[in-house]
């Protein structure tokens, strides 16, 4: 069986999930499956702490006066720096249903177009042309250089600008300058959306007409930065259809659904929005997927290199674990159930030296192996997501250029899915899920209104 959360658990998030009622009392049940693991409720040094509630609207209720802290504008979570004593108190509460440790989070780093049939979508082979223009993409990564001649469509560069307890706002509109001091997030971008300017059109990204908004969390990410910037965008931008997340833990952690992160992704997921996750750079193990790539209600992607073969790097999922995801994703939408992780890759898509956009000054640019002042090749799973998240926005621009509506999030990737190509035989679910992206099939679909359902989606062997 796949990773899941009992029974007493999961009626501790369904108030988060919207489909049911939490018990009315912790009476008798203790705190241990509250309260994380790697917090110490023993000691009295401050520890960084993400509390999760059954409700936005009860935070302030419940933790006015008792300590400080900031509440989230939309999502039901609240950042706190608190000792054991107090993180047990606030686990005693009957509308806690979490208390989350702030870990440190990593980016995945380790011609797509062409090799994903992109190139053809933007030129109107097999389908009419499109580029992603009314869709609208959001990225959470290190930053972005908005001086890059490629990346213009970026509309919003916001930058983490850092005390929770002091700021009236997280993010800082930074306007067109470089928030990116790494330049892994410059190449996500880029790979997403990048014009080509700088290359005569060579190395243009997915949907190079696509709006952009960017969130620089530098360096160092964490749950706290990554979640608040989910919260910013609900409350901000509710036109953003994708968010692409080139980052995560990797090893085979448990699918979590109280996880800040997963309460994060699921109330996107219920606003419109795809949230794309990259699968991790631990393969060729099977177990290692990054856990927020689990969630059976975001998109996960492997590595392949441009002859489609999975790379040695890209993360595996559980081979005795749950593949079905209209199964797992129906425990999180049902009080009768254990919730069940999907411990597969959804897609696999390029990975493998990656050219894309970078800073010159960027500390990326000096390791890859592109000497070009404007692009350099990175590897990872951090650049297989991007692709598929600018193929989904081309998939949604197809759809409503044509006057079928607003897609929904599943239908979105149902339709990747059920149109990923399965044609090699070392293929497995645990390696490439439903296969290898193909973005002319997706497109085509979807430029006629026929978007896949659960029944349409066949996973490699």
């Amino acid at each position: 069986m796949g990773s899941a959360i009992g029974r007493r658990g999961f009626l501790k998030t369904v108030g988060v999930f919207g489909v049911g009622t939490v018990l009315g009392t912790r009476s008798g049940q203790g705190t241990s499956g509250v309260i994380d693991a790697a917090l110490d409720t023993t000691t009295s040094a401050v520890q960084e702490t993400i509390v999760v509630f059954e409700s936005n609207a009860l935070i302030g209720e419940v933790l006015g006066g008792l300590v400080e802290h900031y509440a989230y504008d939309v999502l039901p979570l609240a950042y706190i720096a608190a000792g054991g004593r107090m993180l047990q108190k606030l686990a005693a509460l009957d509308d806690v249903i979490a208390v989350r440790a702030n870990r440190e989070l990593e980016y995945h780093n380790a011609d797509a177009r062409d090799v994903t049939g992109t190139n053809d979508v933007q030129a109107g082979e097999g389908v009419d042309g499109y580029d992603g223009s009314s869709t609208h993409v959001a990225v959470i990564d290190s930053g972005v250089d908005g001086n890059h001649p490629d990346l213009s469509n970026v509309e919003n560069n916001y930058q983490w600008i850092g005390n929770p307890f002091g700021e009236p706002t997280l993010w800082g509109q930074t306007g067109p300058l470089d928030t990116d001091t790494l330049g892994h997030g410059t190449h996500v971008t880029g790979t997403i959306g990048g014009d080509g300017s700088a290359s005569d059109g060579q190395e243009r990204g997915h949907a190079p007409g696509a709006p952009v908004t960017a969130y620089s969390a530098g360096v160092s990410l964490s749950i706290l930065k990554a979640s608040a910037a989910y919260d910013h965008l609900l409350a901000t931008h509710p036109d953003v259809q994708v968010v692409s997340n080139s980052y995560g833990s990797t090893g085979g952690e448990p699918f979590d659904p109280t996880a800040p992160m997963n309460v994060a992704t699921k109330q996107a997921y219920d606003a419109g929005i795809l949230p794309v996750f990259s699968a991790g750079n631990a393969g060729p193990d099977s177990a290692t997927l990054n856990p927020y790539a689990k969630a059976p209600y975001v998109l996960g992607v492997g590595a392949t290199n441009d002859q489609r073969q999975v790379t040695e790097f890209s993360s595996r999922g559980n081979p005795n674990g749950v593949f079905d995801r209209q199964r797992a994703l129906s425990t999180v939408e049902s009080e009768d159930t254990d919730v069940i992780a999907l411990e597969r890759i959804g897609v696999g898509a390029p990975g493998d030296a990656i050219v894309s956009t970078v800073s010159p000054a960027d500390t990326l640019n000096l390791t890859g192996a592109n000497s070009e002042r404007y692009y350099t090749e990175l590897s990872g799973t951090s650049m297989s997501c991007p692709c598929v998240s600018g193929i989904a926005a081309l998939l949604i621009d197809a759809y409503q250029q044509n006057g079928h509506g607003t897609p929904a999030p599943i239908d979105v990737l149902n339709t990747i899915e059920a149109t990923a190509i399965t044609d090699r035989s070392e293929y497995t679910a645990i390696s490439i899920g439903s296969g290898f992206v193909d973005s002319v099939a997706a497109v085509s679909r979807a430029e006629s209104g026929d978007l896949a359902d659960f029944e349409d989606v066949t996973l490699a062997r």
